[in-house]
């Protein structure tokens, strides 16, 4: 039974009775909670700010390095940049801590011309058909080759002086049909299949931006943000060094949260040779980040945003963009498929589902031409965000279709919709790029009060691809976001048919923390821009919970998130590949008649489940993204050969028993057959350091694995 208390009301001289308040108790319970409280925010704050006085920082810099063309790849590292050292000590890339190393087949995809070379006029590019919610057939554009785009504009444009047409009124279904949609791509000159590449993309580099170079010849760009994810790099760089011109790669030297970081990739550009196979294609773009503001969800998503704007501003530049070229931006781990980009590079016919009717820049040399950059009556209007009210394209960009998976192949978001319309493509347009009017013709006819702005040294020509304040997320300034061409896609499926969005129908990958092993998982939550949720827990603890969501099929983050098991459809054949057909005439049979015939369905699926080339080639280097056993349960190949061998051992020359040990087991032996053969017939380079010099060798039969040893030992 409880005490009793006395106490007194004022002005009451009866004394009342009430059960006891156990008042220390509830004075201990909440002193404690405050105690904990305060804990967890000093140990927090411990945490992500001790170390900066403790950091032992390292000074990168670059030599000039140009490439054949005469672009400066190593621009952005000239001037040299601090960041702290691996594992914040003196020590080479491969004793970091994380190091995993490069798959001994890493080298470009050798694609078959009918990839990388396709017959445009017989060939056609796959968009979501928002109207078809039963059969899911997509719509089928008809592609054709550039040269004979060129010609049909013109005899459009003789018919049709004044005409346009007004692509933004029309539906997407209204844009696929199998006729002429009229495009401009501004090019008035010969073609230019004559000239030699360096001589030509040499002159493209060295010319005016309002000049237009032959779009038979376009380039292709690709700017991404990288962290620490050399595999996912690797394979990245494998997989589109035959279709993309440049890889510009942003990387910084602290996280989106603030926390320092070495600048991996720089580094392993200037110190290993881990990627001397790419180099000539490789731009690095080291930054310091700058930016700390709070948008109420952190400080990391404004720094996300700032360097998605600023990779594609700085990106353009560093390549020399020509009007007609092509980009495309999204995140590391995001992997638009191959064949579709080599179809949207080579051949024509899709634009206008992007950019319009389209149009090239008018020259300067025309004193009537202006630019609103510097003629301020042209009453050219900023919308609220400080982008230019100018209708230069029809979208910012093309989404692509991706499915989602985690971890690896076999776990995916969900397997009946897609939620990822990412990366984003876009083409590179010379009017916005110097403040041109985006008519046909312009409307000014007289003589402009200035001169030609591209003599004049202090005229930036990408300055319609810049912005002017880039020292906030809040949008302070004037010009052109960059991060808005990601954000053209980034909402659901339901959205994007409301809006009659272009996205290309299955047509990308989203790989997201596809990586070896727990340790490297962990790191990319500690920097990712969501890190928020785990800023309070251990690391053993939060490792303990990584593995016990990729066994429960869970997202790193929150419990909403349930995957479903996916099916990995490989080639049947090592040699061959997948049996690939986009041929028009048999997609438009099949749109038409709505067919859902077996042999019909059994190529879906293959395009529904189709992996990465340079997995599929290399299945023992990659087995984690393909049974994600491994590097769990189960060993990786590094983890099993020695670290000495790792440079030099051939995979074909292993025991049976080691080999089968290694090898995911979706293949049929078929596939293995036929693999050992091809790999043990590859000339491949050896590359051997001995008492500090590099000696590369380049052999024609596989070597050993005891004969490796024997040179190792020697």
């Amino acid at each position: 039974m409880e005490e009793e208390q006395e106490y007194f009301l004022l002005g009451d001289e009866t004394i009342k009775t009430k059960p006891k308040i156990k008042t220390n108790k509830r004075r201990i319970k909440i002193i404690t909670i405050f105690s904990i409280l305060f804990f967890i925010g000093f140990y927090s704050i411990y945490k992500f700010f001790i170390n900066y006085n403790e950091v032992e920082l390292i000074f990168i810099q670059g030599k000039s390095r140009k490439d054949k063309y005469g672009v400066e790849l190593n621009k952005h590292i000239l001037d040299g940049i601090y960041c702290i050292k691996y594992d914040n000590k003196e020590s080479n890339l491969e004793d970091w801590k994380l190091y995993t190393p490069p798959c001994p087949y890493l080298r470009p995809v050798h694609y078959p011309d009918s990839i990388i070379n396709p017959v445009c006029e017989e060939s056609s590019l796959q968009f979501i058909n928002f109207d078809d919610n039963i059969t899911e057939i997509p719509y089928s554009i008809h592609l054709d080759n550039i040269s004979n785009r060129l010609k049909k504009w013109d005899q459009w444009e003789r018919k049709n002086k004044e005409g346009t047409v007004y692509y933004s009124d029309l539906k997407v279904s209204e844009l696929v049909k199998d006729e002429y949609y009229p495009f401009d791509y501004g090019y008035k000159g010969e073609d230019t299949s004559n000239i030699g590449d360096v001589e030509y993309y040499n002159n493209v580099i060295n010319s005016r931006m309002d000049e237009v170079p032959d779009p038979r010849r376009r380039r292709l760009f690709s700017f991404i943000l990288f962290n620490s994810e050399y595999e996912l790099l690797d394979l990245y760089l494998a997989e589109y060094y035959e279709i993309v011109d440049y890889f510009f790669i942003y990387e910084a030297n602290t996280t989106f949260n603030g926390n320092p970081k070495p600048l991996y990739f720089t580094r392993a550009l200037l110190e290993t040779d881990r990627y001397d196979k790419f180099k000539d294609k490789l731009i690095p773009y080291p930054v310091k980040i700058i930016l700390d503001e709070d948008n109420g969800r952190g400080k990391a998503f404004p720094r996300e945003h700032l360097a998605r704007r600023t990779v594609i501003s700085e990106g353009l530049k560093a390549v020399h963009a020509r009007h007609g070229d092509l980009f495309f931006h999204g995140d590391l781990d995001e992997f638009i498929k191959p064949h579709v980009l080599a179809r949207m590079k080579k051949c024509g016919g899709w634009e206008h589902l992007q950019a319009g009717i389209g149009g090239g820049p008018k020259s300067f040399k025309d004193e009537s031409v202006e630019t609103y950059f510097i003629n301020k009556d042209m009453n050219v209007t900023n919308y609220q965000n400080g982008e230019y009210n100018m209708n230069y394209d029809r979208h910012k960009s093309i989404g692509f279709e991706s499915q989602y998976f985690t971890y690896s192949f076999n776990m995916i978001e969900k397997s009946d919709i897609r939620t990822n319309f990412h990366p984003n493509l876009a083409i590179f347009d010379a009017r916005r790029s110097l403040g041109q009017v985006s008519e046909r013709k312009n409307l000014k006819e007289k003589r402009r009060e200035y001169s030609d702005p591209l003599l004049d040294p202090n005229f930036d020509p990408y300055q319609g691809y810049m912005y002017t304040d880039n020292t906030n997320d809040l949008h302070k300034g004037k010009g052109y976001l960059g991060e808005f061409l990601r954000f053209e896609t980034s909402t659901n499926i339901l959205k994007l048919k409301e809006q009659d969005k272009p996205v290309i129908w299955e047509s990308a990958w989203h790989l997201s923390s596809f990586l070896p092993s727990i340790n490297h998982i962990y790191n990319k939550a500690t920097s990712y821009s969501h890190f928020y949720e785990f800023k309070v827990k251990e690391e053993a603890e939060l490792k303990k919970d990584i593995i016990d969501r990729i066994k429960s099929y869970k997202y790193l983050y929150g419990d909403e998130v349930k995957y479903k098991n996916s099916t990995i459809i490989v080639p049947e054949s090592y040699k061959q590949g997948y049996p690939y057909n986009f041929d028009f005439k048999y997609w438009d049979e099949i749109f038409k008649k709505k067919d859902t015939s077996e042999e019909v369905q059994n190529y879906l699926q293959i395009l529904l489940h189709e992996i990465p080339s340079q997995v599929w080639k290399n299945p023992i280097c990659y087995s984690y993204m393909l049974d994600r056993d491994f590097g769990i349960k189960k060993k990786l190949w590094w983890q099993i050969i020695p670290k000495s061998l790792w440079k030099v051992i051939r995979f074909e020359t292993l025991e049976p028993s080691v080999f089968d040990e290694l090898m995911p087991n979706i293949f049929p032996d078929s596939f293995k057959k036929e693999m050992l053969e091809v790999i043990s017939k590859e000339k491949y380079d050896i590359l051997l350091n001995i008492d500090g010099h590099i000696y590369n060798i380049t052999v024609n039969e596989p070597m050993k694995l005891n004969e490796a040893i024997e040179i190792e030992n020697n």
